[in-house]
């Protein structure tokens, strides 16, 4: 493969929709950079690049390789990395050492770049001063400049199609005040109890607001608690059937209709702040600091704030206020 079509490679570890979505800024900042390489996604197991985000980034990502077996014994590792093509440019957003030595070690490529701690293995001078930034978002942007030598261009949200822009419309007409709720997560430590989700919603109608819950793949089981609990709440249910991406596009779009959003620590609420929708996310059991998610506008309220570590140590009444200051903020 000659110089000039050599490809840039980012390697990843395991990537969830959330954990995929903080890469997102980078891979913009990227694709800016090096207008004329074609990204190569290398995941050492599964990551959402490969499934449910791929429609929406294949303009972007040239070719993904999932499960690539990146970590383990050098004497399996090593073969499978010095087999693939030489790179222009190697982003590793792993922090094992072992793992990201021996990719520095074997693959072929102009310059290598990864988030060790303190930048260790990391060619060109860094920016930062006082050690890597502990966003995983701001720390993947970290990157661009050694490689490139000017800071990172992030600019950008998701967009919808204009189909699923239409059917939000109708669903989410003009002349409301709409406030997204994503109540789940995919590890139960890091949910909020429903009944406080439930009695935010509440107080927000009392207020002339209309909340809008959004309920994933995996917790439709809740929809009539949502409804008996809430009444005068509107509820969207990710559709199962729906081809890969578009469940993806139908909240990308209404996330444009939404106002801001309360979420827990998942998915949801890093695709909405990805739509450049305003978020409050709530956080007990995971680090605040490194996952929370890119958004135009973000208020965190964490449970240790509170006097404890588990979800439930935020009070109900700390939602709502966060919810009428960020409104506040956002008609000023």
């Amino acid at each position: 493969m000659a110089d000039d079509e050599r490809p840039i490679a980012v390697l990843v570890d395991r990537e969830g929709l959330g954990d995929a979505m903080l890469k997102v800024p980078f891979l913009r900042a990227v694709r800016r950079a090096f207008p004329d390489r074609p990204v190569w996604w290398i995941a050492t197991h599964q990551t959402a690049m490969e499934d449910e985000l791929r429609p929406l980034f294949a303009d972007d990502i040239a070719h993904v390789i999932a499960h690539a077996g990146l970590k383990g014994a050098p004497a399996e590792v090593l073969p499978r990395l010095r087999a693939l093509p030489a790179f222009a440019r190697v982003f590793d957003s792993r922090t094992q050492l072992s793992a990201v030595r021996l990719a520095r070690q074997a693959l072929r490529c102009d310059g290598f770049y990864c988030c060790l701690p303190g930048f260790l293995l990391c060619d060109g001078t860094l920016p930062f001063l006082h050690g890597r930034p502990r966003n995983v978002a701001d720390r993947m942007l970290a990157l661009i400049r050694p490689a490139t030598g000017d800071p990172p261009d992030p600019s950008g949200w998701l967009e919808p199609s204009p189909a699923a822009r239409e059917a939000a419309q109708g669903f989410l007409p003009d002349g409301q005040t709409y406030v997204g709720i994503a109540p789940g997560s995919r590890e139960a430590i890091k949910n909020w109890p429903l009944e406080r989700f439930l009695e935010v919603a509440r107080a927000l109608i009392a207020q002339g607001l209309t909340p809008v819950f959004r309920l994933g793949p995996m917790e439709t089981d809740i929809r009539q608690r949502v409804e008996s609990g809430a009444p005068g709440a509107l509820i969207s249910v990710a559709d199962l059937e729906a081809p890969p991406g578009q469940a993806l596009d139908q909240l990308i779009a209404q996330a444009k209709r939404f106002s801001l959003l309360l979420a827990n620590d998942n998915g949801v609420g890093h695709l909405v702040g990805g739509a450049g929708t305003p978020v409050i996310s709530l956080f007990g059991p995971t680090d605040s600091r490194r996952w929370a998610p890119y958004a135009p506008d973000r208020r965190i309220l964490r449970a240790q704030d509170f006097g404890g570590r588990e979800m439930s140590a935020i009070p109900t009444s700390a939602a709502v206020a966060a919810v009428g200051e960020m409104l506040r903020r956002g008609v000023a």
